[in-house]
């Protein structure tokens, strides 16, 4: 069993509580107006799947999810992103390598 440190518990429920706000029915009332009810469900899916294959994502997955699946302009995308700071969502979402994403 892993012991983590005060720090580390705090960082965990801090990451954890932004988790459970995006994939909150505030969080996608707060964004559908601007992105649309879809946009914001294909996030909160991306989200979900990531934690049920246990397996991070990385943004530039995200990006073509959106733009090549869902046909999302890239634009609309990555002011998304940094409207949500999608940063925050590390280490579930990450830009290249796991080790090398903050």
């Amino acid at each position: 069993m892993v012991s983590l440190n005060l720090d580390d518990k705090i960082e965990l429920e801090e990451f954890m509580e932004q988790v459970n706000y995006a994939l909150s029915l505030e969080f996608k009332e707060k964004w559908r107006h601007r992105y649309s009810d879809t946009f914001i469900s294909v996030f909160q899916n991306l989200l979900i799947e990531a934690f049920q294959n246990q397996k991070p994502i990385k943004i530039s997955q995200l990006e073509n999810q959106f733009t090549n699946r869902y046909g999302y302009d890239i634009n609309q995308v990555h002011d998304f992103f940094e409207m949500i700071d999608i940063s925050i969502y590390y280490p579930i979402v990450y830009r290249g390598f796991p080790s090398s994403s903050r």
